[in-house]
């Protein structure tokens, strides 16, 4: 049986729907989205401070420039540049795209930008797409129900990318060098009522993957081969997204929803609290991009 990790909150605003915690290696900090309040944070360990770095803009993705700038991924599939209190567009849109939003976001070794991109209104299926560094988009796969945590395997040959309403984990073959997939499968699925649906996806460096179930009240982890090792337990029934952080990289950060689906619904005493805990396994910063459309 797995000892539970002593788990400490970091904030509790509370989020609406936080997201996308990502570890800022330069300025050792945690920076992370609430998409619905359209605020970023920024966490300093170091001196405990939280403060707002962005406001008024609801992305529901970002990534981390070189320079430490940020690329906001919005509503209608809108990318916009934030550096020095200042946000500006940098592309209206994902051609055909324009009536949808982006959700989660991803870096590759070769900076790339991996994005999901929800279904629009009369169209069944969410889709998955690549943005080169010069700001070429590539569809590279659709027919997903709603697209969400993507994750590279630590030899970046895998790309991990949950399904939500499908309830499942999809695994694709991934290829460096063109940046092109192949070959999907399910890795994980999520059965019965409290197992949740997968959200947000980390790797690990010996290839587990950490997936935040919204519903199910916990962080879970999948070894390589999909086989479930180990459940984390919270008192927030909706975990939205993980990622390591740290200056050793061994804390796993969860963020969380106090969104309440139906009127009423036990969502938990911490839900939308930023959350850590050692997890006895450690991560890789996320890969930065030096982006210029």
């Amino acid at each position: 049986m797995t000892t539970q990790p002593n788990i400490e909150i970091i904030a509790q605003h509370p989020d609406i729907v936080g997201e996308c915690p990502v570890w800022d290696v330069t300025r050792s900090s945690l920076l992370w989205t609430d998409n619905r309040s359209e605020r970023i944070y920024r966490y300093t360990p170091a001196s405990g401070q939280i403060e707002t770095v962005i406001e008024g803009h609801a992305a529901y993705g970002f990534t981390l420039q070189g320079d430490g700038s940020l690329l906001l991924f919005l509503n209608n599939t809108r990318i916009a540049h934030a550096a020095h209190g200042q946000v500006t567009t940098v592309i209206e849109s994902l051609p055909g795209e324009e009536n949808t939003r982006f959700n989660d976001v991803l870096v590759d070794r070769a900076g790339r930008i991996l994005c999901g991109v929800l279904p629009t209104e009369g169209v069944s299926s969410g889709s998955l797409y690549s943005l080169s560094p010069d700001g070429q988009a590539t569809k590279l796969h659709d027919g997903f129900s709603l697209p969400n945590g993507m994750a590279f395997s630590p030899d970046d040959r895998q790309l991990y990318v949950a399904d939500t309403r499908a309830r499942q984990i999809l695994v694709f073959d991934y290829d460096l060098p063109s940046g092109a997939v192949e070959n999907p499968r399910t890795f994980a699925t999520f059965t019965g009522d409290d197992a949740g649906s997968p959200d947000g996806v980390t790797v690990d460096i010996n290839g587990g993957v950490w997936v935040a179930a919204t519903g199910s009240w916990s962080v879970s982890r999948f070894a390589p081969d999909g086989t479930l090792d180990r459940s984390i337990k919270l008192n927030a029934r909706k975990p939205t997204s993980v990622g390591f952080g740290g200056d050793d990289m061994a804390t796993l950060y969860v963020t969380t929803s106090s969104r309440e689906s139906t009127p009423g619904e036990e969502i938990g005493p911490a839900a939308g609290a930023l959350f850590a805990f050692q997890s006895g396994a450690s991560g890789t910063p996320e890969h930065t991009t030096n982006w210029r459309p």
